[in-house]
């Protein structure tokens, strides 16, 4: 700061011995670190005359570093978070929109254990812990077919892990159908 205002001083001598004429005088100053790191960007042309009533004109001949910098930050930020809102809205909308039931009729055991457990449905999810036509639990799941939950596999599969199960256990995963149904 006392470098400006010596520069500031030497223009004001040299003005009042040159009065007609403007001068233009090349001033080096010093700043300290974090304002020089904000004004490395821009450049000023410093005027100074006794010609006009306000003798001294600053003109900045280089973007400062607000133009240059903070003001496009602002900008992409702002940008980013209308980019951001807008996918959040996008994925809500997307999560409201309720899969259409699959439902398969049929007579035979597996058609009836499949009503009798979900109503037929091959995309029942509600939230108790058992998932799709046969309310499979995850862990008898197991990523059956390479599907994370059974409401999330297509009906085949969901068919195949249910005969694969049957076989291999009986009728007993499904116990309370079973009974009803008189295949226990």
């Amino acid at each position: 700061m006392r470098t400006i205002h010596t520069a500031m001083a030497v223009l004001a001598v040299a003005t009042l011995q040159v009065t007609t004429q403007v001068v233009h005088t090349p001033v080096t100053v010093q700043l300290p670190a974090r304002v020089a790191e904000a004004a490395a960007s821009s450049t000023h042309a410093l005027t100074f005359t006794t010609k006009s009533a306000s003798p001294l004109k600053v003109a900045s001949t280089v973007p400062s570093f607000d133009d240059a910098v903070v003001k496009p930050l602002k900008a992409k930020q702002e940008a980013d978070a209308k980019a951001e809102a807008a996918k959040k809205a996008a994925i809500r909308v997307a999560t409201a929109i309720k899969r259409t039931p699959v439902i398969i009729g049929g007579d035979d055991a597996f058609a009836q254990l499949r009503f009798c457990e979900a109503g037929g449905d091959y995309t029942k999810n509600t939230g108790n812990g058992f998932f799709g036509a046969y309310q499979y639990n995850l862990s008898t799941w197991a990523n059956y077919g390479g599907y994370a939950r059974p409401d999330l596999a297509p009906p085949e599969v969901q068919d195949a892990k249910a005969r694969e199960t049957q076989a291999r256990r009986g009728w007993s995963p499904w116990p309370a159908c079973a009974r009803k149904l008189g295949l226990l």
